[in-house]
């Protein structure tokens, strides 16, 4: 077995236990995701960043532990726009893996680049591939970083391959993760998965099987097949008998009272796009408070 290939069925696997999973399980698995994406790629440490609306990039979890300096040795932090990969999925809107060397010089001048470098330099880090988790409304990414060869060809294709896997789980996740305890403890009486959980939420909530398909980052057709499985599994032929036989079985929530306030499934952070008709390659003049932005 090829080494693409023993990874791509260690990516197989795993997406597989997650998928599989029974819904209860409150929080995803990013360090293990995240020990995979290091050993994938070769990579001295990954990092998973969101970026906000005043441009703050924020890395809220890094593997292996201790790897990431609580504050950069200089004291001085670098403004998150001026980070090149930032640059091109502001500038570009794409939801693609990207490697740091590859963003083009139109985009991040020379001087922004060498800026960036030193910054970065100290941290034992000079090469790095973003996997974009959701971009659009702001950025969330997994950020595997090495100091010594740059990513390739090979590396980047792994990356999309895998990518669009990682970013349908943390959507997943993000919708299962606010529901009450005692829906789960109705739910894991049942033979649904999480996939299939997840679906069904959303359908309490109003979605149509395009919207969802939208909030779960899949296509319709495969909303359609989990909807085909949980009319089976519930014994009904249709999305309203499916809702009301769900909420009947204590699988989802009693819509509110008239008048009440109607809560709905939260599809994580909202960050709102700095990109405008104007200047597409503007950037506000924030400064990031993270102590190492994108490393």
């Amino acid at each position: 077995m090829s080494r693409t290939t023993a990874w791509h069925a260690a990516w197989l696997a795993l997406v597989g236990d997650i998928l599989q999973g029974r819904p209860g399980e409150r929080q995803f698995p990013h360090g293990e995701v995240a020990d995979l994406l290091v050993r994938s790629f070769d990579a001295a440490c990954c990092s998973l960043n969101v970026v906000d609306g005043a441009w703050v990039d924020h890395v809220v979890g890094g593997w292996p532990d201790g790897y990431l300096p609580t504050a950069p040795p200089s004291g001085d932090l670098p403004d998150a726009t001026t980070h090149p990969l930032i640059r091109w999925y502001l500038v570009t809107g794409s939801s693609d893996a990207q490697i740091l060397g590859r963003v083009p010089r139109e985009l991040v001048p020379a001087t922004m680049a060498a800026e960036w470098s030193a910054f970065a330099r100290p941290f034992g880090i000079t090469h790095q591939l973003a996997l974009p988790l959701r971009v659009g409304d702001g950025i969330q990414a997994y950020v595997v970083s090495r100091p010594d060869d740059d990513y390739a060809d090979a590396d980047a294709e792994l990356a999309n391959l895998v990518r669009p896997a990682l970013a349908a789980l943390v959507r997943q996740q993000a919708v299962l993760r606010d529901v009450a305890e005692w829906q789960y403890e109705r739910v894991r009486g049942t033979r649904l998965t999480d996939r299939e959980f997840a679906v069904l939420t959303l359908l309490g909530a109003g979605l149509t099987a395009q919207s969802i398909a939208r909030r779960l980052h899949t296509s319709p057709r495969t909303v359609h097949k989990h909807l085909e499985h949980l009319y089976r599994k519930l014994g009904v032929r249709d999305r309203l008998m499916a809702v009301q036989r769900a909420r009947d079985a204590g699988l989802l929530a009693t819509p509110p009272e008239p008048g009440g306030l109607h809560e709905s499934p939260d599809p994580g952070p909202v960050i709102p796009s700095p990109r405008s008709e104007d200047d597409s390659t503007a950037a506000p003049p924030q400064r990031a408070n993270s102590p190492a932005a994108w490393s």
